[in-house]
């Protein structure tokens, strides 16, 4: 049995009443004090970009795979309204969520990190493109969207490789730095996806209101090479422009070994000298 280790969190940052202020606060200067293993790479909506500590170290990228599945395959997944019903186990692959998160749309998945309804999407995906474009074309389409995480670990080939949980963020398979990430994110390629992770965010969340936030956080966990069982956090977000900006400012955050999604965000909040509550 395969258990899926990463788990997906989307949080604004704000109360009801700080999330104006927040709408009308710049990007501070950013001079963060890293504690050991920490990565943090910004970049800024002159193009500019910041990085800090490890911010070159590569490492599993975990749940940051499922943005890359939603710039995919976003549109196409909205446009055919699909669910999926996690019971907490499919196929042998055991969600995050052992007691399962019920029937989910591809909001309500996103929003509460269901990784059997991502696997199970992403999978018929591929058939589907294998019927439309043929095994060639599909690896290519895959290869495309994942390259930039892929490196050299994905064996060559001609048809399309058979997708499991290492393609949602289990394992080493994809892996990607801060640095990388917050590069990757930033591109105006990704622009569609930064609009539906802000769309995503209206509404209440662990306890946050973020309607009316400008910025918004994904956080989550993924493995650590050579050491199963253990989990390290990532941390990314974005924030629209104001004051005349064009274009958003991009922050990614790397916690090594031991550290949770959670002391990620808190971190996240404390470089970016943002309100804890």
């Amino acid at each position: 049995m395969q258990t899926i280790r990463c788990a997906l969190c989307f949080v604004a940052m704000g109360a009801m009443g700080a999330a104006g202020a927040l709408a009308q606060t710049p990007v501070p200067n950013i001079q963060p004090v890293l504690q050991p293993g920490e990565g943090f790479a910004m970049v800024t909506v002159d193009g500019g970009l910041k990085a800090f500590g490890d911010a070159q170290k590569e490492a599993p990228m975990g749940s940051l795979a499922k943005l890359v599945w939603l710039r995919l395959e976003g549109d196409d997944w909205a446009a055919r309204m699909v669910s999926f019903k996690c019971k907490g186990e499919w196929n042998g692959v055991h969600c995050w969520n052992r007691k399962g998160h019920g029937k989910v749309n591809l909001d309500k998945a996103t929003e509460e990190s269901c990784n059997l309804a991502f696997l199970a999407w992403s999978m018929e995906s591929a058939e589907r493109w294998k019927k439309d474009y043929g095994e060639g074309v599909s690896r290519l389409r895959l290869e495309r969207a994942f390259g930039p995480f892929l490196g050299t670990r994905l064996k060559a080939g001609d048809t399309l490789p058979t997708l499991g949980p290492e393609w949602i963020g289990d394992g080493d398979l994809l892996r990607t730095t801060p640095q990388a990430m917050a590069k990757w994110l930033a591109d105006s390629d990704q622009e569609p996806l930064r609009i539906h992770c802000k769309r995503l965010l209206g509404g209440t969340f662990d306890g946050w209101i973020t309607k009316g936030a400008d910025w918004w956080f994904k956080t989550g966990t993924a493995p650590v090479t050579g050491d199963p069982g253990a989990t390290s956090a990532w941390v990314a977000g974005s924030k629209e422009g104001s004051h005349g900006e064009t274009g958003d400012t991009i922050v990614v955050l790397h916690l090594p070994r031991g550290r949770g999604k959670a002391e990620g965000l808190a971190r996240m909040k404390e470089i970016l000298q943002l309100p804890k509550k």
